[in-house]
């Protein structure tokens, strides 16, 4: 019903020929405010059947269930208002767009999903003090597992349009109808026990209950708070970059690589670009501006690339970078060099280059760049090395 609805209301998703084609920013949040939509309707419907059965039978568990489904309601509220959002488009204060918003209404919907665990928690455990009888009826063990039926249902489509429009809100939401299929079987198998025993097994079940729902929006704070600190994009996102940069013949290689991600669709690449320093400047430059072309329309990204030259046909100089880059990884098989250069003196040579060690080798810095002027030293005695530590960012 949901993915019928989108695709008569969203034009450009009813003209999709698989769902691995791109979605444009505006079909994007228009498919995330149907299933916003949907959701607040579908969860305001088991609100009010949970807690009428709740309040009817006594039983702290389906009411926590029913206030865990309004929380779910509110959660859809603020992920359609994220969506509408996160899609503003840029203006003088936010010149790299809104997209961020979408993380913070995924961040604010974790909050509430903690807050009404707590909530839970509270009640329940004021059930194990001060138990009530509850009643187990035909009717509660019906409207659970319909509410089991309709979370299903919540999580297929969620979980389907989250990964066309690469949405972590709608992920989350995804996440969360799974967790409430697993709380409401949890709560309908309490209902059924009381039924054969005098203990107050339906507020332990609660407290239960409360803890995963605390642990479920931990998880979910987590998921929405590393993309605001800035989390490194995927090696499938790296491994493409690389393959439509070195589709072309006037790169010979990539290095600092850098990927800023404000949001869903709004990244921005920058990378150095190996090229032969003997090429016509206009030649590369026109190559460097197709690259970062094919980058835009094929990343949906903006891109800037940094040409660095470098000396092909000086085969003392590449031989020397061969026998630096086996000496760096001996230490640590994922260091890499760059920007290599020799500037020869009636002295000594010196080698000057960048090296790029990742974050949790555990060798200082120091200690390292010493080790490769030992290394090369004791190859060639006049050859000293300048070297720039690198951190990589991907």
């Amino acid at each position: 019903m949901v993915s019928a609805l989108i695709r008569k209301l969203v034009p450009g998703v009813r003209k999709m020929k698989d769902s691995s084609q791109p979605v444009s920013a505006p079909d994007r949040r228009a498919v995330g405010s149907i299933c916003g939509a949907c959701g607040i309707f579908f969860n305001l419907l088991l609100f009010t059947g949970k807690l009428v059965m709740g309040i009817l039978t006594h039983s702290i568990a389906i009411v926590g269930d029913a206030l865990n489904n309004l929380s779910d309601a509110g959660s859809s509220i603020i992920t359609m208002i994220g969506f509408r959002l996160a899609g503003k488009a840029p203006d003088a204060d936010h010149p790299f767009g809104h997209g961020r918003i979408e993380y913070i209404s995924g961040l604010i919907v974790s909050l509430l999903i903690c807050i009404m665990g707590f909530e839970l928690g509270k009640s329940s455990v004021d059930g194990i003090i001060h138990p009530t009888h509850v009643d187990c009826t035909v009717s509660a063990i019906v409207i659970l597992i319909a509410s089991l039926l309709v979370k299903a249902y919540m999580m297929f489509y969620n979980f389907k349009w989250a990964k066309i429009i690469d949405s972590s809100a709608m992920r989350a939401t995804a996440v969360d109808s799974r967790n409430d299929m697993i709380s409401t079987s949890v709560v309908l198998i309490a209902v059924i026990c009381t039924k054969y025993t005098d203990l107050p097994i339906d507020a332990y079940i609660g407290v239960a209950l409360a803890v995963f729902i605390l642990y479920s929006g931990i998880n979910a704070a987590r998921d929405t708070i590393e993309p605001l600190l800035g989390t490194p994009p995927s090696k499938e996102f790296l491994d493409r970059i690389e393959e439509i940069v070195m589709s072309h013949e006037a790169v010979s290689g990539i290095h600092d690589v850098v990927v800023h991600d404000y949001g869903p669709g709004r990244k921005m690449v920058s990378l150095h670009a190996e090229v032969s320093a003997f090429q016509d400047m206009f030649y590369i430059h026109d190559c460097i501006d197709n690259i970062e072309m094919d980058l835009a329309r094929e990343l949906d990204c903006e891109a800037v690339i940094h040409m660095d030259p470098i000396d092909t046909k000086n085969k003392d100089l590449m031989c020397l970078q061969g026998e630096v880059r086996e000496i760096v990884k001996k230490i640590d098989e994922r260091i890499t060099i760059h920007d290599f250069r020799m500037v020869p003196g009636e002295s000594h040579t010196n080698l000057i280059f960048d090296m790029v060690v990742p974050h949790d080798v555990s060798s200082p810095e120091k200690a390292l760049v010493q080790t490769v002027r030992e290394e090369v030293l004791k190859i060639h005695p006049n050859h000293y090395c300048v070297i720039k530590i690198d951190r990589s960012y991907v």
